[in-house]
């Protein structure tokens, strides 16, 4: 397990991994908003992992049969 992402004491996100081996199962708008309103050290982090999870879900739905742009 790569660690725990923490927005606040009182909410803590899905490991990483887990949010890495199924993209939908992350709620999007909590990551973020985790990525929105931590410090810029961690926010480069958050921002990575957002920008994969939003990636990740873009290539599930232009691979899907019929998709057309």
């Amino acid at each position: 397990m790569l660690g725990v992402i923490k927005m606040d004491e009182k909410k803590i996100l899905k490991t990483i991994d887990e949010m890495i081996a199924d993209p939908w199962q992350v709620d999007i708008q909590e990551l973020f908003e985790a990525s929105f309103n931590e410090p810029d050290e961690i926010k480069k982090n958050y921002d990575s992992l957002y920008t994969y999870v939003l990636q990740k879900r873009q290539e599930d739905i232009i691979n899907r049969p019929g998709f057309v742009i």
